[in-house]
């Protein structure tokens, strides 16, 4: 039996449900391409915020931290210059021990002399006591 070439109003119809299919495609695919292109813009906007707030937090930080530079910077020179009297305190204070140094053996070298004499001096007593007779 031999096949027959299908009617030409089927082979039409045929050809028309593929081109309909093919549209909706069509549509469908701009329909994505419109969401991917919305999406890309609200992600690019997004990106945008993004990089202002890490330019802007960026910007504090180094505000912050010329602060606390400045701060330390303060506090060293205020240091520097209490060390400075200190320094010049104890330099002072070296001076008074040397002093009292030498004081303590002046008057270490007084006793010791004192003490000499009243050796001296009780042993001339004693030496007149026995001399007289005693």
């Amino acid at each position: 039996m031999p096949t027959m070439a299908p009617p030409e109003d089927a082979t039409a119809e045929r050809f028309a449900r593929l081109d309909e299919r093919f549209d909706r495609t069509d549509e469908r695919i701009a329909d994505v391409d419109k969401r991917v292109a919305e999406a890309t813009k609200d992600t690019n906007r997004r990106f945008d915020e993004v990089n202002q707030r890490t330019t802007e937090a960026g910007k504090q930080t180094d505000r912050r931290l010329k602060e606390v530079d400045q701060r330390i910077s303060e506090k060293a020179v205020g240091t520097d210059r209490h060390l400075e009297r200190i320094e010049g305190e104890v330099r002072g204070l070296k001076g008074e021990v040397r002093g009292l140094n030498k004081g303590m053996e002046s008057l270490h070298s007084g006793i010791h002399r004192a003490t000499i004499a009243l050796w001296v001096a009780s042993a001339g007593v004693i030496a007149a006591i026995l001399a007289k007779g005693g």
